[in-house]
């Protein structure tokens, strides 16, 4: 890499860590940060983005859809273009680097290539996408589908915001998005686009466990989800009820999230690493549960994650096989809800290469390893070659304590840099 490129991605650090700060501030929402889908924290975030890219000479705006778009124009030329995105919105009280740092990352690179001058094959774009966090809308990738034109002018009037309870018709209607027929088409022609480039932080902290900086991701997990699970039975007097009448909700379930945790320990001994089951949410009525009554009813999540579709669906249908014994068992009745998901997707094997020798490089250690749902998955499915950089996180992703060291940041860009230019 040309050591200009080098020490102006190295002179943005400071700017770079004074933008993170600036939009910490504006978006806090204690505890952590919010940044609501199609909200005016959302909007705040981008527009702080935006007065950076303005400063720096670069053109910046708001689509048609609602996600923001930095460009040089002095790239205007150029046939083909280069995406580097992430998205801008955070979960109810999360972090400020999920989604937040990959934006940043692709403004950091466009004004250091045009600090430098440096000559480039393909137009750079960095998108900034709106709503890709699933708690708001419970689909993920709004932002990244809605540029892709993936999804219809019905879909917004039946996606509601959890808190809101309005339509996603109505939040964009409400940022000035023009709401018709053409919201199915993509915003601009994907035939053109040669490369969707991703930094993100990492979710867990197997980075930081392992003493390495950057991951190179080689997959995105798919996903079986059932946010909205109950499970029915009947309220009864703690004392007086004996075992073999009960209908004991929270004891059905507890059967039945042990299986999964049963099937999928034997699932990862025979050799599914990249596998993972979670119930996030666990929990009986609060104006009806009591010390002393029999639970009769329990709302709960199931969660199923990895990067082979089949072991998922095997893992979901054990789930399933034992609910349906549980029923009979303890008198229950499961009710799994609406199914939600994706796919899992892999990423492209030459930009996975052409990030690793730039680390090399540049010295650095990587890993390869599978990650979670990013909006590089949407432009994958759409037979875009596709790629996710991993930053190391010591605390975790959608908690307030989400971590990213600067230095670690800009070796990020560095290798971000590189990549482009090599594609």
């Amino acid at each position: 890499m040309q050591e200009n490129l080098i020490a102006e991605i190295e002179a943005l650090g400071p700017r770079l860590k004074a933008l993170f700060e600036t939009i910490a501030a504006n978006t806090g929402d204690k505890p952590g940060i919010t940044r609501a889908a199609f909200g005016s924290s959302e909007t705040a975030a981008a527009e702080s983005i935006s007065e950076f890219a303005r400063s720096e000479g670069l053109k910046s705006s708001f689509n048609r859809v609602g996600n923001l778009e930095i460009v040089d124009d002095r790239q205007a030329d150029l046939q083909d273009e280069i995406i580097i995105g992430s998205h801008i919105d955070s979960v109810p009280h999360g972090g400020n680097y999920d989604g937040l740092a990959g934006v940043i990352a692709g403004l950091a690179v466009l004004a250091a290539f045009r600090r430098t001058n440096t000559q480039t094959k393909f137009r750079i774009k960095t998108i900034g996408f709106r709503c890709e966090e699933s708690p708001w809308f419970g689909p993920a990738y709004i932002g990244s589908k809605l540029q892709l034109g993936l999804l219809k002018r019905g879909d917004l009037d039946i996606l509601t915001r959890f808190d809101t309870g309005q339509t996603l018709a109505s939040h964009l209607g409400a940022i000035g998005v023009i709401v018709d027929d053409s919201i199915a088409q993509p915003v601009s022609s994907l035939s053109g686009i040669r490369a969707y480039l991703e930094l993100h932080i990492e979710q867990a902290s197997l980075l930081e466990t392992e003493k390495v900086p950057v991951g190179i991701a080689t997959a995105v997990r798919g996903n079986i989800r059932f946010p909205f699970a109950r499970c029915i039975g009947s309220h009864a007097h703690s004392g007086a009820v004996p075992r073999h009448l009960r209908r004991d909700a929270v004891l059905a379930t507890a059967k039945l999230l042990a299986h999964a945790d049963f099937v999928w320990s034997e699932l990862i001994e025979n050799g599914n690493q990249d596998l993972v089951f979670t119930c996030g949410i666990f929990q009986t009525n609060p104006h009806e549960h009591a010390m002393t009554k029999v639970p009769g009813e329990v709302n709960f999540s199931l969660n199923i994650g990895g990067t082979d579709d089949a072991v998922m669906e095997y893992l979901y249908s054990s789930i399933a096989k034992r609910a349906d014994e549980l029923q009979v068992e303890h008198g229950v009745e499961f009710r799994f809800g609406d199914r939600v998901g994706t796919s899992a997707v892999k990423l492209d094997m030459h930009l996975q290469q052409a990030a690793t020798e730039a680390a090399r490089d540049l010295n650095l250690t990587t890993r390869s390893m599978p990650t979670v749902g990013h909006d590089a998955a949407m432009y994958s499915k759409q037979g875009i070659p596709s790629s996710v950089l991993l930053m190391r996180n010591s605390n975790g992703s959608h908690n307030p304590d989400e971590h990213l060291e600067m230095s670690d940041f800009v070796m990020g860009l560095k290798i971000l840099a590189e990549t482009v230019l090599t594609i």
